[in-house]
């Protein structure tokens, strides 16, 4: 269950709580008003001469006794339904509290893994302008070496094949050199180790955000390696929305949403490929 869930709960046995404890408050002041009621009549009997009197104050104080017993039983169970709302509201902030335990553990886990790519990134350019260019090429794993890409294809796979494939394509078609996992992984290539080195040589990345992506672990590891090449004020995203909106993005990364992109609402994918091809020249 997510945070949010538990949250709104929490809000609707508040709402609840607060309800109930005011059908208490008034209960008691009911219980009160019965009472004083009672203790007039008392006071009457005491005071009365006459028996008729004293039996009609009798037969009043016996209601009123009646009253006040109806509405105790009616506190009483108002009062049990608190105690369990109350507990149960309980419950739910001690799971909310480990919810986001696991959220706040899992958010420094993540900014952790950026910082390392950052630092390791840092590293490396500091070490390239450090090294004389044939011996820095002397150093990187032949494999390495093969390809510098244009762009980096950061997606999820259930976009695959309604945008992505037929958009690198058309990528392609137009001549840029593109890190695409369908067709620059080979059988037996570390996942890991390829999109690194993908994204350590392409020169720019496009990011498709969409609701898939959103929800993706390994897209956004994809995405804060990108955002770590960037810490030397060169952009290298490219955003493009694909069936998405903007509060979704915002939601996800205020950051990447701030960036200026492109929708695959607004343009073909022949369109989308001008205008990255015309980012990249700038």
């Amino acid at each position: 269950m997510s945070a949010q869930s538990i949250i709104s709960q929490i809000a609707t046995a508040d709402r609840e709580i607060n309800t109930i404890q005011g059908q208490i408050h008034s209960l008691d002041d009911n219980i009160s008003r019965k009472q004083k009621d009672a203790n007039s009549i008392l006071d009457k009997i005491s005071r009365e001469k006459d028996l008729k009197r004293i039996i009609t104050y009798q037969k009043d104080l016996t209601g009123k006794n009646e009253e006040i017993s109806r509405i105790e039983k009616d506190k009483y169970s108002k009062t049990k339904t608190l105690v369990d709302k109350q507990k149960k509201r309980n419950e739910l902030q001690q799971q909310l509290n480990k919810v986001e335990k696991v959220e706040r553990d899992k958010a420094m886990s993540q900014q952790k893994e950026i910082l390392n790519i950052q630092q390791q990134i840092t590293r490396e350019m500091e070490w390239q302008k450090r090294m004389p260019i044939q011996t820095w090429s002397a150093h990187i794993p032949a494999s390495a070496q093969d390809v510098v890409y244009d762009v980096f294809v950061s997606h999820a796979s259930d976009d695959k094949e309604d945008f992505v494939k037929p958009f690198v394509d058309v990528l392609q078609a137009k001549g840029l050199k593109v890190w695409y996992d369908a067709i620059t992984l080979k059988v037996g290539d570390s996942l890991r180790s390829s999109i690194d080195k993908g994204l350590l040589n392409s020169r720019y990345g496009i990011v498709v955000l969409s609701e898939a992506y959103i929800k993706k672990e390994w897209t956004v590891k994809e995405l804060n390696g990108l955002f770590a090449k960037e810490i030397e004020g060169k952009k290298v995203i490219l955003p493009i929305w694909h069936k998405i909106t903007k509060n979704e993005v915002m939601n996800f990364s205020p950051m990447i949403a701030d960036i200026l992109a492109l929708n695959t609402s607004t343009y073909s994918i022949d369109e989308l490929a001008d205008k990255i091809i015309e980012a990249i020249e700038q």
